[in-house]
């Protein structure tokens, strides 16, 4: 992720790898010294992977790139990226379909901005959303909550790693529970930790709206 501090043991795995993958614009892949002619730069196309369309089409992306590097892998590399298509859109309609009997279809929510693709994927309503909690001034966070209950929102959605208490504050005065997501694939990979991300929401939404602060 963008806001990760490399140690000095992932800058020696960096040197000796041959070849390292990551996002252009993002982290300290561009400035690494001697990783040059190693290094594979994907463009995220100003979209958030963790939507599963998005996924996709990051990893064809990816796919290509290697094919490009590794020719004589072309045929390998094709079949897996396949098989991890239909891997990604399987569990897209299973997901989808947790989520309507979870009642997340057109539920109305106040989330970080950084969540909010993920968020309308899963069907939910997004009526404001906020950055990181630096940017957040008192006076945003009174619209916010404005926002809120002027559309009956039923739930508050932080950004693990922007900042998971951001929108804390909000939920308690909207009363409504608060889930923290995360917008990057954690050590386990992708899908299960997009199938997490929707567990949580599903378990947040079912967990009703609680008492507003007066």
């Amino acid at each position: 992720p963008g806001h990760y501090d490399v140690k000095l043991s992932d800058i020696e795995r960096l040197r000796k790898a041959a070849l390292v993958v990551g996002f252009r614009g993002m982290g300290v892949l561009p400035d690494m010294k001697g990783v040059e002619s190693r290094r594979l730069l994907v463009e995220t196309g100003g979209r958030n992977w963790m939507v599963p369309g998005a996924f996709v089409a990051g990893t064809e992306q990816v796919a290509r790139e290697l094919s490009r590097r590794l020719p004589a892998h072309r045929g390998a590399i094709a079949a897996r990226q396949r098989s991890l298509t239909a891997r990604v859109k399987a569990a897209e309609a299973r997901l989808a379909r947790q989520l309507q009997a979870g009642g997340a279809r057109g539920a109305v929510v106040i989330a970080s901005s950084l969540q909010q693709p993920t968020l309308e994927w899963m069907g939910l309503r997004v009526v404001g959303s906020y950055g990181r909690p630096e940017t957040l001034s008192t006076q945003e966070v009174v619209r916010l909550i404005g926002l809120g209950k002027r559309h009956r929102a039923v739930l508050v959605v932080d950004n693990l790693q922007s900042g998971p208490d951001a929108g804390k504050g909000i939920a308690e005065a909207l009363g409504v529970p608060r889930v923290v997501l995360t917008n990057f694939p954690d050590e386990r990979g992708y899908l299960p930790t997009l199938e997490t991300n929707v567990r949580r929401v599903i378990a947040a939404l079912r967990g009703g709206p609680r008492e507003p602060r007066r």
